[in-house]
């Protein structure tokens, strides 16, 4: 089968490799129908990252797609099953699964699709998929929606109702500041913030895109490099970009919240003191992707969120190189597989 193959930075390449195989009775095999980009994977192939370094590894780990073989052991997930993929590898039974944080599965650590940490998994832009715990790792599409534009369920659709929704479940009339920049994590934030939590929310970046998709959602939006208010109960940063952190980190009500989900490689300043006399409640973390699917899902097939309107284009399998590498990218492209 092919392989999407990270080479360097702004290197890319289908491989030919082994096809996974069936290896315990728990797997499954999945066969992409679409799959699509998290922001920290431009990041990858931009040279921002550490991994930058490690090529070749397969690249990847958000998709949706047809589940073609279980093993025997296998009760939940069928043949013909149209499912999300959790980016993580996650038994479902250990202590941290129990309590919902399946990113930090006590048997599998920090293993993931599409990088090489803790294993070899694979990437979400491969011809075929081993997934292990099927039963508790995928999540079945609902009926009559279109699968494309759910390929980022695994991780970062999911992680715009987990950002959001437990952090504002218990206030009324919640104020969401969304502070953009990384892509699509934002902008699916800004999406659960105004149809699901029902917030006045404003969205500050300076990428006119990003900024034209966040008033098409819903949100009020403003430049960033402009005035901000300081009285959201909850700001997202979603930039990856230490100034950015600290507005978000500065615009808050007293104990307010402040959920981070950049990705930052180098210690990054934080202005402590301001933090200390406001009373700020900050997260930042890796998304638990499967406890936040199945909600996820609800909602999208409810009507109530529009993930088609982050999507930033949708290509065909054999564009993933020369999408990726190129200046056309876009914050949420999406490459559909052809039976």
């Amino acid at each position: 089968m092919k392989s999407l193959m990270f080479v360097a930075p702004g290197q890319l390449r289908f491989d030919e490799v082994d096809a996974p195989t069936i290896a315990e009775g728990t797997d499954a095999l999945v066969r992409p129908l679409a799959a699509t980009t998290c922001d920290l994977d431009h990041h990858v192939i931009a040279d921002k990252t550490p991994f930058s370094g490690f090529g070749p590894f397969p690249l990847g780990h958000e998709c949706v797609g047809t589940v073609v073989e279980v093993g025997p052991d296998c009760t939940e997930v069928a043949v013909g099953d149209v499912v999300g993929v959790a980016w993580h590898i996650a038994c479902g039974t250990c202590a941290q699964c129990a309590l919902g944080h399946t990113a930090r599965c006590l048997a599998h650590g920090d293993a993931q699709y599409g990088l090489p940490v803790n294993g070899a998994w694979g990437g979400t832009f491969d011809e075929l998929i081993r997934v292990p715990y099927a039963d508790f790792n995928l999540a079945k599409l609902p009926a009559g929606v279109d699968p494309v534009h759910l390929a980022s369920i695994g991780d970062n659709l999911a992680l715009g109702w987990e950002t959001v929704m437990p952090t504002v479940a218990r206030i009324a009339d919640p104020k969401i500041a969304v502070f953009g920049g990384t892509g699509s994590i934002g902008l699916y934030c800004v999406d659960v913030a105004v149809h699901c939590a029902g917030a006045r929310t404003v969205y500050y970046d300076d990428d006119a895109v990003r900024m034209k998709v966040a008033e098409q959602l819903g949100a009020e939006v403003h430049d960033i490099h402009g005035k901000r208010e300081k009285d959201f109960h909850l700001a997202v940063d979603a930039s990856c970009d230490p100034e950015r952190l600290r507005k978000a980190l500065l615009s808050v009500m007293p104990e307010g919240y402040v959920n981070s989900v950049g990705i930052y490689f180098d210690d990054v300043s934080l202005p402590l003191l301001g933090l200390y006399q406001r009373g700020v409640h900050f997260h930042n973390g890796k998304g638990h992707a499967r406890p936040n699917m199945t909600p996820t899902l609800k909602a999208v097939a409810a009507g109530i969120l529009h993930p088609e309107l982050v999507t930033s284009g949708i290509h065909g399998w054999d564009e993933i190189p020369d999408v990726l590498t190129s200046d056309r990218a876009g914050h949420k492209p999406i490459f559909v597989l052809e039976n």
